[in-house]
């Protein structure tokens, strides 16, 4: 659920500062933003794919699945490696 949330609000980020908003992006945001989602970088290549359309979703609900999965791979790695300690 945390990547999925966290994709969410990065996505909700973009929506807010679009190209057409007065409000600017914070750059120092944005990187913590694409450190907490590694697989924000995918959409790199996708510039085409413009905020608030059907590309830029379907694109976007990829990206928050490969990021819940990172997320959830972690869970699992470190609760494994706890068990194994006890």
């Amino acid at each position: 659920m945390l990547g999925f949330a966290i994709t969410a609000l990065f996505v909700a980020y973009q929506q807010v500062t679009d190209g057409q908003s007065p409000l600017d992006r914070n750059p120092a945001f944005m990187v913590m933003l694409v450190i907490l989602c590694p697989p924000s970088l995918l959409s790199l290549p996708f510039t085409d794919a413009e905020a608030g359309s059907t590309g830029f979703y379907l694109l976007w609900t990829f990206i928050a699945v490969l990021n819940a999965a990172l997320y959830g791979s972690i869970r699992a790695l470190i609760t494994r490696r706890l068990k194994k300690v006890d």
